[in-house]
């Protein structure tokens, strides 16, 4: 062995040296610098073991945040929703207020409308009433004024009623230019 040990160069005693040398630096950094180095090492792990943990705690934190976002959107999308809504019906209830106004304000003036014609129907009955009065006493003034016989009253009131149709009588019984009916004037005498 000490030849083969040789043929590679291998000092015996030097290697002894040095397995004994290697034993006691081991025994050595075991003693004095395996706690350190195991602190370190405990640290490091310690140290990196925090960074996961601060990263899942972010995380977490992250997915919760993003929760309560899209909780807070939908609330928010609702409560527009919500008040797209009522605005709506708020409009179809003032829509339906202004119809229903506007279908008063018809039937009011409707009313008054009928109200006015009737009253326009009446005046004008009255005024014709008055007018077939006045008519009524001019004519038998004329009638008394002059003594008719049967064919002469007949023609007299046929030519009245016509100076009525055509509008030449006035209210007062006398023709548009002041004479009597068919412009004749007339006496009592004849």
């Amino acid at each position: 062995m000490e030849t083969f040990l040789h043929q590679l160069s291998i000092e015996p005693k030097l290697l002894v040296y040095q397995v004994v040398a290697f034993i006691i630096f081991a025994g050595l950094f075991w003693k004095f610098a395996q706690k350190p180095l195991l602190n370190i090492l405990d640290q490091r792990q310690a140290d990196i073991q925090a960074t996961y943990d601060q990263l899942d705690s972010d995380r977490d934190a992250m997915v919760k945040t993003r929760l309560q976002y899209e909780q807070r959107l939908a609330s928010i999308e609702s409560e527009a929703r919500e008040k797209i809504q009522a605005a709506i019906k708020e409009a179809q209830v003032l829509r339906e207020q202004m119809l229903a106004d506007a279908h008063k304000q018809a039937e009011s003036i409707l009313d008054r409308s009928r109200i006015e014609s009737q009253r326009e129907r009446e005046k004008a009955f009255m005024e014709m009433r008055q007018q077939i009065v006045s008519l009524s006493v001019a004519a038998a003034g004329k009638v008394l004024g002059e003594s008719l016989d049967t064919p002469r009253h007949t023609k007299l009131v046929d030519d009245f009623i016509g100076l009525v149709a055509k509008g030449e009588v006035s209210e007062t019984g006398r023709g548009v230019g002041g004479n009597g009916i068919g412009g004749q004037r007339g006496t009592a005498a004849g």
